[in-house]
C-alpha cells in the first residue's frame, strides 16, 4: 500500500472519530462548509475526490444523529415546506425512473442527481437542527459572518495582485481579472440584512458597514451582468417592500436614509472610479441594460449577447424534453451516458471540459457540447425532472413569495431584518437561474437560506443579552426582547435599537 494512501486513510479515520464527538450544530456547520467547497480554500477535486461529496457524507452522518435524537416529529403545514417534500419525492421518482426504465448506469445517475437531491434534503437537516438545538441558527450565522468577513479582503487582494489566492472561479477579463467566490450568496445575504437596517434607521455597527463596503466591491469586481441586474432589482424590491409597510409596525422605511444610502454608493463609486476600474464595471452594467432593452448597437466582442444564447439553450432543451418525455424529461442522465444521437441535435450549450475531453481537444478532437449547461439552470431542471419538475419548482418559488408578503407584518421585530434578507436572497437565486444554476448545483446554499427563512418565520427568539432575561423565558411572536429600553435587532449580538 503506498504511504500517501496509508496516511490519507489514517487521517480520514482520525477525522471521522473526532467528528463523531462534536455537537450536532458543529457537525452540520462543518458539513455545510465542506459541501460549499471549503469556501474556495481548497480545489474542487482534492486527492481525486470531489470535496462536495465529502461534505455530503458528513451532512448525512449529522442528519442520522439528529434523527436518532428526535423524540417528537413536528408536522408542518407550511406551503413551501410541503412543496419541497413533493419536489424531493418527484426527484427520487425521476432517479428511479432513470435507473429502472431508462436503464442508465446506476452509479452515474446517482452522481448526476446527488447535488439536487441531497441539496434539497439538507433543508430538512437545517430545519431539524434549528428546531432541536436552540441557538443553532444564531451560531450558524455568526460563524458564517465571521468566515466571509475574513475572506472578503482576500478576494480584493487577489484582484489587486492579479493572482488567484482562492480556488474559486477566476478568469481574465481584458486587462483585469474577474472572480466569483462560491460564498457570494452568503455575502449578499448579510448585505441585505445590513441594508435593511440602514433603510429603517436601525443602528448598525462599524464592522457591518465595513462588511457592506467590501461586499459591494466584491460584487462589482465579478464583472457579471446578471449579478449586477439581480442586485439592482432586489434593492428596488427591498425599498418597495419597506415602503408598502410589509413589516412589523415598528419597522418602517426611513425615507431620509434612501438618499443617504445612494449617496454612500455614489461615494463608493467615486472611489472606485479613482482607482481606474469603474469604467469596466460601467461598461458591463451598460451592456446588461442594452441587452435587456434589446439595444445591441454597442455590444462588442467583450460584451457579446450571452443572454440570448442562454435563452436559446433553454428553448432547445425544452423542445428535446417535449419530444422525448415531457413528464420525466431525460431523468438524471450523466454526461458520459448522453447518446450521440442527442448530441448531434445540440446547437447551443457549453463545451464539455472534463479532463478526458481536454486531452482529446489537445489531440485535435472536435469540441463537444454538453447536454447540461451551467449557463441557465431552468434548462437543467427540465432535462433532469421534466416539465413536471419545472412546474413544481416554479410553484415553490411562487409560494415563498406569497408567504412572505402575506405574513411579513406578523414577523417578530427581532427577526424581521434576517427574514427579509433570506427572502431577498432567495429572489436573487431565482433571478440568477437565468444565468447560472442556483438550484441545480451546490443546492445546500439556497436550502440553508430557505431554512433560515423558515426559522425566522417562527417568531421564537433566542437573541437575548447575557443576564438580561432568564434563558427559559420565551418571547411570543410580535413581542420585542426588552433589556431596559433597548431591544436587540441584530443576530450578531450586542447591536440594539434603543428608544430614549
Amino acid at each position: 500500500m503506498p504511504m500517501m494512501l496509508y496516511y490519507g486513510m489514517t487521517a480520514s479515520a482520525v477525522g471521522l472519530i473526532t467528528f463523531s464527538f462534536l455537537s450536532p450544530r458543529i457537525k452540520v456547520l462543518i458539513a455545510f462548509f465542506v459541501m460549499t467547497l471549503c469556501f474556495d480554500l481548497v480545489p474542487r477535486i482534492l486527492f481525486a475526490i470531489d470535496v462536495w461529496d465529502v461534505g455530503a457524507i458528513l451532512l448525512l452522518l449529522a442528519w442520522l444523529e439528529l434523527a436518532s435524537r428526535r423524540t417528537e416529529v413536528p408536522t408542518s403545514t407550511i406551503g413551501y415546506v410541503i412543496g419541497l417534500r413533493i419536489i424531493l419525492g418527484w426527484m427520487t421518482l425521476c432517479l428511479l425512473w432513470s435507473i429502472l426504465i431508462y436503464e442508465y448506469p446506476g452509479l452515474n445517475s446517482l452522481k448526476a442527481s446527488r447535488q439536487m437531491i441531497i441539496g434539497v434534503l439538507s433543508f430538512f437537516v437545517f430545519k431539524e437542527l434549528f428546531t432541536a438545538d436552540k441557538g443553532a441558527y444564531e451560531f450558524f450565522h455568526r460563524a458564517l459572518y465571521v468566515a466571509t468577513f475574513l475572506l472578503l479582503p482576500v478576494c480584493l487582494v487577489q484582484f489587486v495582485l492579479h493572482e488567484p489566492l482562492l480556488f474559486g472561479l477566476y478568469r481574465e477579463y481584458g486587462d483585469v481579472t474577474r472572480s466569483l467566490p462560491v460564498f457570494l450568496p452568503l455575502v449578499l445575504l448579510y448585505m441585505w440584512m445590513i441594508a435593511s437596517k440602514v433603510l429603517t434607521g436601525t443602528r448598525v455597527s462599524i464592522h457591518e458597514l465595513v462588511y457592506a463596503g467590501m461586499a459591494v466591491a466584491v460584487i462589482a469586481l465579478t464583472f457579471t451582468r446578471g449579478i449586477y441586474l439581480a442586485v439592482l432589482f432586489v434593492v428596488g424590491v427591498m425599498i418597495v417592500t419597506l415602503a408598502l409597510r410589509k413589516s412589523p409596525g415598528d419597522v418602517k422605511l426611513n425615507w431620509v436614509m434612501v438618499p443617504v444610502l445612494f449617496s454612500l454608493l455614489m461615494l463608493f463609486g467615486a472611489g472606485f472610479y479613482g482607482s481606474g476600474y469603474a469604467d469596466k464595471v460601467i461598461d458591463r452594467f451598460t451592456s446588461a441594460m442594452e441587452l435587456i432593452l434589446g439595444e445591441n448597437g454597442k455590444i462588442n466582442k467583450k460584451n457579446e449577447d450571452t443572454y440570448t444564447g442562454r435563452l436559446d439553450i433553454a428553448k432547445e432543451r425544452f423542445m428535446l424534453v417535449l419530444a422525448h418525455n415531457p413528464v420525466m424529461g431525460y431523468g438524471f442522465i450523466h454526461e458520459d451516458d448522453v447518446p450521440r444521437a442527442i448530441r448531434a441535435k445540440l446547437k447551443y450549450g457549453s463545451v464539455i471540459y472534463t479532463p478526458q475531453y481536454i486531452e482529446r481537444y489537445q489531440e485535435g478532437y472536435p469540441y463537444v457540447l454538453a447536454l447540461h449547461s451551467a449557463d441557465i439552470g431552468w434548462a437543467d431542471i427540465m432535462i433532469n425532472t421534466g416539465l413536471v419538475g419545472l412546474a413544481l419548482w416554479i410553484f415553490l418559488f411562487a409560494v415563498v413569495v406569497i408567504d412572505f408578503y402575506a405574513t411579513a407584518r406578523r414577523t417578530s421585530t427581532a427577526y424581521y431584518h434576517a427574514r427579509l434578507a433570506h427572502f431577498l436572497q432567495l429572489v436573487v437565486g431565482i433571478l440568477l437561474m437565468f444565468e447560472s444554476n442556483t438550484f441545480v448545483t451546490l443546492v445546500q446554499i439556497p436550502a440553508f437560506i430557505l431554512a433560515g427563512y423558515w426559522y425566522c418565520s417562527q417568531g421564537k427568539t433566542e437573541w437575548q443579552s447575557e443576564g438580561a432575561l432568564d434563558a427559559s423565558m420565551e418571547i411570543a411572536p410580535g413581542q420585542h426582547e426588552m433589556t431596559g429600553v433597548c431591544y436587540r435587532t441584530s443576530m450578531f449580538g450586542g447591536i440594539r435599537n434603543c428608544r430614549l
